[in-house]
């Protein structure tokens, strides 16, 4: 029986895809490429991949399928992601080849665990013993995007001086002294736009600013606070929202202070 996409298109290889399951998102990957994988390579993976369910769960209440997004080598050998079908519509453009960008990241890590693989064993290296996954820990999965932030922001800073633009024109860094106290920012991944994610010393992530270029250079702040499992009346998140709510007030008066 011939395996297809969610496009219809005959698959020489599955590698992945995302499943709704329950209030998440799951990541299924190809049995014998999960055997096979590297750590290295599996940490340069859950990043991307927790990039990736972030995006797509913004999306789940309008899927009507249970997988909701996936990625195959076609019989020609070619590499396609595709959303569930009728989901790519909701989609703003830039967030979307964001995320089909990402997808082909971790196929390609993918292909590199293949490749990798088949050369031991040409070289006839003794077989490891089958890769063991364990949940990434958090702060793990944080430094690797922190890590796709800034690579993200170096490659948009070399976009901008080979379209001869000014870097940040008029922009100045928010400092330290700026932020209420205890309060720590530091650079996030949002395949919407630059992203800060703001924590706090003794109540932990308090939640994120995403900035996200609309048309013609304007710009949209969106600020979401982070609850947990928590609900708004909870006394932590209440604490939290006076606090981020107060970065959020900081940040709307430095552009306006720009603006004029």
């Amino acid at each position: 029986m011939n395996m297809k996409n969610l496009a219809g298109n005959p698959v020489s290889i599955f590698l992945f895809r995302f499943v709704i399951h329950g209030d998440g998102i799951s990541f299924v990957l190809n049995e014998s490429i999960a055997e096979d994988m590297y750590q290295d390579i599996d940490e340069k993976i859950k990043p991307l991949v927790h990039a990736c369910c972030e995006t797509l769960l913004r999306y789940k209440h309008l899927n009507a399928n249970n997988t909701i997004m996936d990625g195959n080598i076609l019989e020609d050998g070619c590499f396609e992601v595709m959303l569930s079908k009728g989901l790519g519509r909701h989609f703003a453009e830039r967030e979307k080849q964001h995320l089909f960008q990402d997808a082909k990241n971790i196929a390609d890590l993918l292909q590199l665990v293949m490749d990798r693989k088949t050369k031991e064993l040409k070289q006839g290296k003794q077989v490891a013993q089958p890769f063991k996954q364990h949940p990434q820990s958090p702060k793990k999965i944080k430094e690797g995007l922190e890590t796709l932030g800034r690579e993200k922001q170096l490659l948009t800073e070399l976009q901008w001086l080979v379209e001869g633009k000014q870097i940040r024109p008029g922009l100045k860094r928010l400092r330290p002294d700026d932020l209420p106290s205890g309060v720590i920012a530091s650079r996030g991944y949002d395949h919407r736009g630059h992203c800060v994610v703001l924590d706090h010393h003794t109540l932990g992530e308090l939640g994120r600013i995403v900035l996200i270029n609309i048309r013609d250079g304007q710009m949209l702040m969106q600020a979401e606070l982070y609850t947990g499992q928590g609900n708004l009346q909870d006394s932590l998140v209440k604490q939290k929202r006076e606090i981020f709510d107060a970065v959020v007030s900081t940040v709307n008066n430095h552009f306006d202070e720009i603006k004029r």
